[in-house]
C-alpha cells in the first residue's frame, strides 16, 4: 500500500469510529413495533412509520397491542424477548423497572444522537440512556359542556355529588390502574386529602364516595372514547393529547386544567434486551426524535414535543408545553414510587371497585 493510500485509509477509519452510530438501513430490513391501537394507530403508522419506511427502504411491522404496563409484562415474561423490537409506547414507571430489571437496552448519543437536545429535566424522570422520550403530555379533565358546567377542581370528579348533584349519577368513568391515567387521578384524589404517594388512603376514601356515581369502568384510554361519544360519560381525567384530538373532531367536550394542577406524562420507546434488529431500533428512536417528526407528530397528536426549539402555531402551543419554564413548572409525580406500589394500588382499588 502506497504512503497516501495507507493515509486515506487511516483517515477515514478516523472518521468511522468519531461518527455516530448510524446504519445504512437494507430494503429486507424488518421492524417490529409494538404501540397502541385505535386513533393512535393510525396517527404513527401515517405520521412516523410510514415515512420511516419511505426513507429507509426498509419493512415495518406495527403491533398495535396493549397498554403500556400489559407490554412491559411481556418483556419482563420473555426476559427482554417480547418478538418486538421497540416498544414504542412506555411509560416511566415501565421504564424504571425495566433498567432496574436489565431488560432494556441502555442507550448513549452514539446509538441515538438526538438525545443530546432533549430537555434536561428528562433524565430526572427517567433513568439517563433508557429510551427516548418522544411526546409530552398531561392528565387533564374533560367534560361535556352539554351536560355540566365547567369543573374547576380535580375534586369536581373525585365528589361529583358536590358541584352537579344526583345528574351526575351513572356518568362518571373510572380506569383500572393498569392505565397510568388512573394512577395519576389517585394521586390527585389523594393530594386532596393531604396524602401523596407516600399516603394513598385519602385516595381510596374518595373512590369509594365516588363509586356509587360511576357508570362505566375501562382500563385503556382508548375504550373510553365510545362512551364520550354516545353521551354517557359527562366528567373525566384523559391524556390532554388525546383530549384535543377527540374535541378537535367534534366531541361536545372540553378539557380543563385543575386548580390544583396536572401532572406530565412522558411516552417512552425503548429497546428491550433481546430485540432482533437493535440497529434499525436505534434507528427508529432517533427518528422519533428528529425535529420535523417532532413536529408533525405533536400536530397530529394534540401533544408537546420533547426537546426545545420546535417550532409550532402559536394558538396550538397556547395548550401545550414548549419553553423551560413551563416544562420547569410540570409536575412529574414519582414514578419509582408508583412502579413499586402500583401492584398494591391496583388491588386495593379492585377490591373497593369490585
Amino acid at each position: 500500500m502506497s504512503r497516501n493510500l495507507r493515509r486515506r485509509f487511516l483517515q477515514q477509519a478516523a472518521v468511522a469510529v468519531a461518527a455516530p452510530y448510524v446504519i445504512t438501513a437494507r430494503a429486507q430490513e424488518t421492524l417490529i413495533v409494538n404501540t397502541q391501537g385505535g386513533e393512535y394507530q393510525e396517527l404513527i403508522e401515517r405520521v412516523v412509520i410510514r415515512p420511516f419506511e419511505k426513507k429507509y427502504g426498509v419493512r415495518v411491522v406495527h403491533d398495535p397491542t396493549g397498554t403500556a404496563s400489559q407490554d412491559y409484562a411481556k418483556i419482563r415474561a420473555s426476559r427482554g424477548a417480547p418478538g418486538f423490537d421497540v416498544a414504542g409506547l412506555l411509560t416511566p414507571p415501565e421504564v424504571i423497572l425495566g433498567v432496574k430489571e436489565g431488560l432494556l437496552e441502555k442507550l448513549s448519543e452514539r446509538e441515538v444522537p438526538n438525545l443530546r437536545h432533549l430537555w434536561d429535566k428528562t433524565w430526572q424522570v427517567i433513568p439517563p440512556g433508557s429510551g427516548a422520550p418522544h411526546t409530552l403530555q398531561y392528565a387533564a379533565l374533560v367534560y361535556n359542556k352539554e351536560k355540566l358546567d365547567r369543573p374547576r377542581s380535580w375534586a369536581d370528579y373525585w365528589e361529583p355529588q358536590k358541584k352537579y348533584a344526583a345528574k351526575v349519577k351513572g356518568h362518571v368513568i373510572q380506569y383500572n390502574p393498569a392505565n397510568l391515567l388512573s394512577v395519576y387521578a389517585l394521586i390527585h384524589a389523594a393530594q386532596l386529602g393531604g396524602g401523596g404517594v407516600d399516603n394513598m388512603e385519602p385516595a381510596w376514601q374518595r373512590l369509594k364516595a365516588q363509586k356509587p356515581y360511576v357508570g362505566v369502568v375501562v382500563t385503556g384510554s382508548a375504550e373510553a372514547v365510545p362512551h364520550f361519544e354516545n353521551g354517557e360519560v359527562w366528567i373525566s381525567p384523559y391524556w390532554s393529547a388525546r383530549s384535543g384530538y377527540y374535541i378537535d373532531r367534534g366531541l361536545p367536550f372540553d378539557m380543563v386544567i385543575p386548580d390544583e394542577g396536572a401532572s406530565g406524562l412522558f411516552d417512552v420507546a425503548c429497546v428491550p434486551v433481546g430485540a432482533k434488529n437493535k440497529k434499525l431500533a436505534y434507528e427508529f428512536l432517533n427518528w422519533r426524535l428528529d425535529p420535523a417528526i417532532q413536529r408533525e407528530w405533536a400536530l397530529a397528536y394534540f401533544s408537546s414535543p420533547t426537546r426545545p426549539g420546535v417550532e409550532l402555531p402559536a394558538k396550538f402551543a397556547a395548550n401545550q408545553i414548549t419553553t423551560k419554564e413551563q416544562i420547569a413548572k410540570t409536575q412529574f409525580p414519582d414514578s419509582d414510587v408508583i412502579g413499586a406500589r402500583r401492584k398494591d394500588w391496583t388491588v386495593k382499588w379492585q377490591e373497593i371497585m369490585g
